[in-house]
């Protein structure tokens, strides 16, 4: 397990990443944190669960924030589904580059700071920490935003404010904002598609991603 001490107005939390099973289940969870940000016991119950299922698997990362034996929030990366169009790209990705270990394409799963820790850069500290782990300067890690997972009513945030405030938090990380065609991301115009590109991502594999993210060429001007 790797440990990181972080000083806050709240006092000390513990930052934590590569640790097993049991670490998870000895702790509690903070108020705020469940499933679709509608907070209920009954939704942090199965965030803990899922967090658990997610700290056992070999194609999952998972970066909490720990204070008084209680999650005060995480950062969980996963890996692409299978038969989806992230998963067609992660495919492409091997092919045009082999010597990269499968997966190469990682998507943030979610990432939740408890509501009395939130306004202290908690969720900045907890990227910083996850991806300084060497481990994903070989990958391409996408976070597709949708509007309808934000928890604007705590944030007192109009859909385009909170946008706003993701993309500075993942823009500190090295995610960059992507033009797609996805349909879900295209659903509403609040939605977006950021990615962080490795260090160590060969040139030619980001630009099979980034070709990717569009099942065709805009068409105009120079595009014949």
């Amino acid at each position: 397990m790797v440990e990181k001490k972080l000083q806050t107005k709240k006092g000390e939390v513990i930052l934590a990443r590569d640790f097993s099973e049991e670490y998870i289940r000895c702790l509690g969870m903070g108020e705020g944190l469940g499933i679709f940000f509608h907070y209920r016991y009954e939704d942090a119950h199965k965030t803990r669960n899922i967090l658990t299922a997610v700290s056992g698997s070999p194609d999952h990362w998972l970066a909490c924030a720990v204070s008084a034996n209680c999650i005060v929030g995480y950062v969980a990366i996963v890996g692409p589904e299978p038969g989806s169009r992230w998963g067609e790209i992660n495919t492409a990705l091997l092919k045009s580059s082999p010597s990269l270990a499968d997966p190469v394409l990682l998507e943030l799963g979610s990432v939740e700071v408890s509501t009395p820790w939130r306004s202290m850069g908690l969720a900045r500290e907890l990227f910083r920490f996850m991806f300084e782990d060497p481990f994903f300067e070989e990958k391409i890690v996408i976070s597709r935003e949708l509007s309808w997972h934000w928890d604007l009513r705590s944030s007192a945030l109009t859909p385009l404010a909170y946008r706003s405030m993701l993309l500075r938090l993942f823009e500190s990380a090295g995610f960059r904002y992507c033009e797609t065609d996805d349909d879900e991301i295209g659903y509403v115009g609040e939605n977006m598609l950021t990615a962080r590109t490795g260090a160590k991502v060969p040139p030619e594999a980001a630009l099979v991603f980034y070709r990717s993210l569009r099942k065709t060429e805009p068409r105009g001007w120079g595009w014949g």
